[in-house]
């Protein structure tokens, strides 16, 4: 008689920290519904991240061998849409129970409005589009008969990075739609929690950092940082405290004012060869600033001018800066900001900068301690994860 093998199962517990964009057909949000493939996409973001350092080690430090055997093993693992011969099925099923709450929070999301950014927030309209404003997500993972125990790990490893690190949805990387873990568990193992500072420790801890720095995707290497950033009794009022610091670190502050604060204007000289650009002059650097992430885009009040800059043929560039709202018990919440900084702008790159003219910047650089003295700003600060400085 043949024998058939149960699949392997996990079950994860979050809860949606922070208002999650997170939208299907028209960007409509379904509060009913967890989009399942948009969190399998995340998860391998989050797999990728985790076993780069692995896989490099075994390509004997050679980053193109390491690639091609992390998109064959996550081909594998998470399935792989092809024309050709290519394709696979994935050995990981994902089913999710949403049960989606109305905010009990009083902050309102102006307050929030600089990490919202255009697209979701306007001065004037507010709010653009419709969210999550809170509630918890029961995830069920089943991995095929097939899939290895070396698999079964690596697949609970990027559950929890998910929910210690990540977000979903629109403005994920700046800290909206945090999903944050309660517990995972597997049939005849222990619940293992992630409501205390020191399993956010234990679970770091567990992370392979050994990856020389300048990975070629968003991964832990050697140079990562972790910090504990910001705490609050509630999830929006955490974040509101990253908006505040982010914005006054960040903005030049016409009148010299900013969020209700004195502003630090940290990056002037962005700001004057930006604005000598609109006026005809050539960019002679990439905007400092430019390492958030592009595009990277101003306008000017006082003259009306913009100035675009992207890169060419490519859309945009993640922020290497990942923000997270995490619950803790005791109804505490911290922020959790992760460093990943890696091969922002790969070799040959070119930006457009778009103005009065179209000028094309070769081989930029960036700087990633622009995003070390943003960390370093914020007083109560606790490191979970210092880079390696050697």
């Amino acid at each position: 008689m043949m024998e058939f093998t149960r699949p392997q199962t996990l079950t994860a517990k979050y809860r949606i920290t922070t208002p999650m964009f997170l939208g299907g057909e028209g960007q409509q949000v379904d509060k009913k519904q967890f989009r399942n493939a948009s969190f399998k996409g995340a998860l391998r973001f989050w797999w990728r991240a985790l076993n780069w350092g692995r896989l490099l080690k075994a390509a004997g430090g050679e980053p193109t061998q390491a690639l091609e055997a992390l998109h064959d093993e996550e081909g594998r693992l998470f399935g792989l849409a092809s024309d050709g011969k290519d394709s696979r099925q994935s050995l990981v099923q994902i089913s999710s129970e949403l049960a989606s709450e109305e905010s009990a929070e009083k902050v309102q999301l102006s307050q929030v409005g600089y990490l919202l950014g255009q697209g979701l927030y306007h001065f004037r309209d507010g709010v653009l589009r419709g969210y999550i404003a809170a509630g918890k997500v029961l995830v069920n993972v089943q991995l095929k008969p097939q899939a290895s125990v070396q698999d079964f790990h690596s697949v609970r490893q990027a559950l929890i990075a998910l929910g210690v690190f990540g977000a979903l949805g629109s403005r994920a990387r700046k800290g909206l739609g945090s999903l944050s873990i309660e517990s995972i568990s597997a049939p005849g193992a222990a619940e293992a929690r992630f409501t205390t500072r020191e399993a956010i420790r234990d679970f770091i801890g567990s992370i392979d950092f050994s990856a020389a720095p300048g990975a070629p995707l968003s991964a832990f290497t050697a140079n990562t940082r972790i910090d504990i950033s910001a705490v609050a009794k509630t999830g929006l009022s955490t974040l509101v405290a990253i908006n505040r610091e982010m914005q006054l670190y960040r903005s030049y502050g016409q009148k010299g004012r900013v969020n209700g604060g004195a502003a630090r204007r940290n990056f002037v000289s962005d700001h004057d060869n930006v604005l000598a650009a609109t006026q005809g002059q050539s960019l002679k650097d990439l905007p400092v600033r430019a390492v958030f992430g592009l595009p990277h885009n101003y306008f000017f009040s006082s003259t009306k001018a913009k100035l675009d800059i992207n890169p060419a043929n490519e859309g945009r560039r993640a922020s290497p800066l990942f923000i997270h709202i995490h619950a803790l018990d005791d109804n505490e919440f911290v922020a959790i900001q992760t460093l990943l900084p890696g091969e922002f702008l790969p070799q040959g790159m070119t930006i457009d900068v778009k103005t009065r003219r179209t000028q094309l910047l070769s081989n930029p650089k960036v700087d990633f301690q622009v995003i070390e003295r943003y960390l370093d700003g914020f007083g109560a600060r606790e490191h979970l994860r210092t880079r390696n400085r050697g």
